[in-house]
C-alpha cells in the first residue's frame, strides 16, 4: 500500500507537521497530534488499535478508548481525503495503517542520509560521509515533536528520536576530525558537551580537538571538568580511552590526524563509547546506528 508520490509532507524532527503543496494542514488537538505522529513513525506498517489506545492513554485508557480512536482516525481520514483523491490511511485486520512514499516523511528522509553516509565512511570517503551526515542533520528543527514533549506516552519514542539526533552529531564530527578539520567542530562540542555534560565519547571529542588545534590547557580543562562530574554524579571515573587522551596530552603525544586508512576508518585514537551510549531505537525507528 505504499503510497504514490505527492506534494504531501509529514515532519517529526521538530514540530509536528502536516502539508499538501507548502500549504500546511491541521494536525488537530495533542490527542489527534498523537495519533498522527505514532502512525508516521510506523508508516507503511500495521499499527494495532490497542498500540494506539496505549500510546494516547498509557495503562489507564478511558472506557470510551475504541470509539475515541475511531473518532480520531475519521478526522485524520476527512483531512488527508480533503488534499487527495486517493485514501492512505487504510484500516488493515484490527488496527490501521498510513501509507506514506519515501520523501514525505523527514525522518525517513534522515534515515537513508545516515546509511549513505555510514556506507561512505567505511569507504574512506570522508567528504560524501560529512556531506551527507550534514544534510541529514539539516532535517532538525528543534526538539522532535516539540509539542508532545510533556506527553508521557509519547516519551520513548522522543528519546529515541532524541538519541539518533546525537549519534548522528557524533559521527559528523568524527568524521571531520579524521579529516583533520578540528577548528571546525570546537564550538559545536563545547555547546553538546555542555548539554550532555556526562556523555564521555563528546568529552573525548572535544579533548582531541582542542589539542590538536594547540590549545592544551582547554583540552586539560575539559577532562578535570568531566572527571569531577562523573566523580560527583555517577560515582565513576572516567573511562580508559579519555584517560588516555588525557596523559597523552600532558605529554604533547596526542596521535596526529589519521592518514587516510585503506578500509574500514579508524582514528589513530579510538573514541570511547560504554554500551549505556549507544541509542537501542525500536525497530521503526531504527537506522544505521553501529558506527564504524
Amino acid at each position: 500500500m505504499t503510497h504514490r508520490r505527492t506534494g504531501m509532507k509529514f515532519t517529526l524532527l521538530g514540530p509536528l507537521t502536516a502539508t499538501h503543496n507548502g500549504k500546511r494542514m491541521p494536525c488537530g488537538s495533542t490527542k489527534q497530534q498523537i495519533l498522527l505522529s505514532y502512525l508516521l513513525l510506523h508508516a507503511n506498517r500495521q499499527v494495532t488499535v490497542a498500540e494506539l489506545i496505549e500510546a494516547l492513554w498509557g495503562v489507564h485508557p478511558p472506557v470510551s478508548a475504541v470509539k475515541n480512536i475511531q473518532l480520531y482516525v475519521g478526522r485524520l481520514r476527512r483531512t488527508l481525503r480533503s488534499t487527495e483523491s486517493e485514501q492512505r490511511l487504510h484500516t488493515v485486520g484490527k488496527g490501521y495503517l498510513l501509507s506514506a512514499g519515501p520523501d514525505e516523511i523527514d525522518l525517513e528522509h534522515c534515515h537513508r542520509l545516515i546509511q549513505r553516509g555510514t556506507l561512505a565512511w567505511r569507504a574512506s570517503e570522508r567528504d560524501d560521509a560529512a556531506r551527507l551526515f550534514a544534510e541529514a542533520l539539516s532535517l532538525w528543527r528543534g526538539r522532535p515533536l516539540s509539542a508532545l514533549m510533556g506527553t508521557a506516552s509519547m516519551a520513548a519514542e522522543i528519546r529515541c528520536l532524541e538519541e539518533l539526533r546525537l549519534m548522528l552529531h557524533e559521527n559528523y564530527i568524527e568524521v571531520l576530525l579524521e579529516a583533520g578539520r578540528h577548528r571546525e567542530v570546537v564550538s559545536d562540542l563545547q555547546r553538546l558537551v555542555d548539554a550532555h555534560p556526562h556523555h564521555e565519547r563528546l568529552r573525548f571529542q572535544l579533548m582531541l580537538a582542542l589539542a590538536r588545534a594547540g590549545d592544551r590547557l582547554t583540552a586539560l580543562a575539559a577532562y578535570r571538568d568531566g572527571y569531577h562530574l562523573l566523580a560527583k554524579d555517577l560515582g565513576i571515573e572516567p573511562c580508559r580511552a579519555l584517560r588516555e587522551l588525557h596523559d597523552s596530552i600532558l605529554t604533547d603525544t596526542v596521535p596526529p590526524v589519521p592518514q587516510q586508512p585503506e578500509g574500514r576508518p579508524r582514528g589513530a585514537v579510538s573514541s570511547p563509547h560504554r554500551e549505556a551510549d549507544l541509542p537501542s531505537f525500536p525497530e521503526h525507528l531504527r537506522a544505521v546506528s553501529v558506527r564504524p
